[in-house]
């Protein structure tokens, strides 16, 4: 975790448009001295008319506390027909100028250390339609406060929803920094919790993590069933039974997803089915920091989410066999959910015993479904702990 005081400093910019001839090109007829010549266009080198370009220092941040007003730290723009502006009396400094016309869909940016001694900076910007990006925020555990994700320079900024998650709806196309960041209460700075480079642009996907180095280190996906169930196995009570296999993740989701079914043989209140993975050993979670997994069920319904201690693994239903879960209420819709040890269960009920009494000692990670529905699981991620694939021999048998 850094902790930094983001401080700006963006002396008044004497900046005006400049109405020029159809047939000129920046460098020309828009030369003025300290000035920086902007030319807008398309990929192929459509000029890219009537678009609002919008200058500011590189170090800014959209949503820091002591910003303030937006309008201070943020000059705009508009080119003329044939996708030219000229922008004068720049003082020496590093900026971002981003050019966008939202109605049609169309943004770019340059990055530009400008100094005053230049006679005229000719610059072009190379506009296209945005792109959507998306990615996870790696809090501590206890730091559970909602942070807010911006990209450096630019005036985009969203929230982390409870589960570290965030979205970009419409990113330009460009080497864009993402820092991930909380204000302080009362100070003027913000604690910041990880920030990553992307390049942005077409075929541009998921997946951005962010979180500080030795956090990152400690993050790894458990599980993803793209190859398959791998050591993942049914079971179920003596009244239930289960149906397990791997297969296409659905409703708007891609990929593959594990899949169980629960069905009941009685009318008993105590059935259970899951499937499970066994962990290749005891192993010490204490350090957990949570997990997160997707889910779905063909109903609306309860799933349950297990760390198991098997001492007598010749048995499921031995009285030395102890667990520690959470519930959580699903629906047809893929959610993702987040298991927090502060959080499980601490009632002594259907074998759970809470975390404090099995953390140091887990054999096996268990997921249970309600008798009568469907469940698909996808995507489980470990935070906060390294990696204890049983292909891994760090698993420790308890002493």
């Amino acid at each position: 975790m850094i902790k930094r005081a983001w401080t700006y400093g963006l002396a008044t910019l004497a900046l005006c448009n400049v109405a020029c001839d159809s047939g000129r090109t920046a460098g020309s007829s828009m030369e003025t001295e300290n000035s920086i010549a902007v030319l807008t266009q398309l990929a192929d080198g459509t000029p890219a008319a009537r678009m609002d370009v919008i200058v500011r220092p590189e170090s800014y941040l959209s949503g820091a506390t002591e910003l303030g007003s937006d309008s201070l730290y943020q000059l705009h723009f508009e080119t003329d027909e044939q996708g030219r502006v000229v922008l004068s009396d720049v003082p020496t400094g590093s900026y971002v100028i981003e050019a966008r016309n939202d109605s049609l869909n169309l943004k770019g940016f340059v990055k530009i250390a400008y100094v005053e001694s230049d006679s005229t900076t000719p610059l072009t910007v190379e506009v296209s339609e945005p792109t959507k990006v998306s990615g996870r925020v790696g809090l501590p555990q206890l730091v559970r406060r909602a942070a807010t994700v911006s990209v450096m320079g630019l005036d985009y900024q969203v929230p982390m929803d409870s589960t570290g998650y965030f979205e970009f709806d419409a990113l330009p196309s460009g080497n864009v920094e993402i820092v991930a960041f909380v204000n302080d209460t009362g100070a003027d700075s913000v604690t910041e919790y990880g920030r990553i480079e992307a390049d942005v642009g077409v075929g541009f996907g998921d997946g951005l993590y962010l979180g500080d180095s030795a956090y990152v280190k400690k993050y790894f996906v458990f599980d993803d069933f793209e190859k398959g169930a791998g050591n993942w196995e049914p079971a179920a009570s003596y009244n239930a039974s289960v149906d397990f296999d791997i297969v296409s993740a659905g409703h708007n989701r891609k990929g593959k997803a594990a899949h169980f079914v629960c069905e009941r043989d009685s009318v008993k209140d105590w059935e259970w089915a899951l499937i499970g993975r066994e962990l290749g050993g005891y192993v010490d979670m204490s350090s957990l920091d949570s997990i997160k997994f997707w889910a779905r069920t063909s109903k609306a319904s309860q799933i349950s989410f297990a760390f198991d201690v098997f001492v007598n693994s010749d048995s499921v239903t031995s009285s030395e066999n102890k667990k520690a879960w959470k519930h959580f209420e699903v629906d047809t819709a893929w959610t993702q959910f987040v298991v927090i040890p502060a959080e499980l269960d601490t009632s002594n009920n259907g074998g759970n015993v809470g975390w404090d009494s099995i953390k140091d000692s887990v054999t096996k990670i268990s997921i249970f479904g309600q008798m009568g529905t469907e469940v698909w699981i996808d995507d489980v991620e470990v935070f906060g702990y390294g990696i204890f694939d049983p292909y891994a021999p760090i698993a420790k048998k308890k002493d």
